[in-house]
């Protein structure tokens, strides 16, 4: 069996993988009851994850088929030190949410996350995760009504 038809039959498998975990999440979302999106119910939010995913998995089955083996990223070498950054940095997202607010945290996550780990300009960053922590912020506490930390500084 050549390369890329070997590589077309492993993308399509994991692709199928993906489709029957999305229906299983489906399926489970419609036991707890989906609602309706001005009364969503228990499973409202798992039943449109699910729904995404199999949609997203299914064309990714059917690009695997249609262009083979550039589909696949390239599998260079992990980059161990990216890694452990993006872990701590989100382990310190977690301590610090509390207590110096929403925006704050999630504004120095962005910024660290494009800057440091993606390589993006300092002032691209900044422009990108001021823009990110505000829009979210006005989305939820704002639009949604959902309490957010506010932290020391009130915001």
């Amino acid at each position: 069996m050549d390369s890329v038809k070997k590589t077309k039959i492993t993308f399509a498998s994991v692709a199928l993988f993906w489709v029957a975990l999305g229906i299983l999440l489906c399926y489970g979302a419609t036991r707890l009851g989906v609602g309706s999106a001005t009364e969503p119910g228990s499973g409202f939010i798992f039943f449109w994850s699910g729904l995404i995913l199999v949609v997203l998995s299914l064309i990714a089955f059917a690009e695997s088929w249609r262009h083979g083996e550039e589909v696949i990223p390239g599998t260079g070498a992990l980059h161990w030190r990216k890694i452990a950054f993006v872990l701590v940095a989100l382990l310190l997202y977690a301590f610090f949410l509390e207590k110096l607010g929403f925006v704050l945290t999630t504004f120095v996550l962005l910024s660290f996350l494009l800057a440091m780990i993606e390589g993006q300009h300092w002032s691209k960053s900044l422009g990108v995760a001021s823009a990110a922590a505000l829009g979210s912020f006005a989305i939820f506490e704002l639009w949604l009504k959902i309490r957010l930390p506010h932290g020391i500084f009130g915001f």
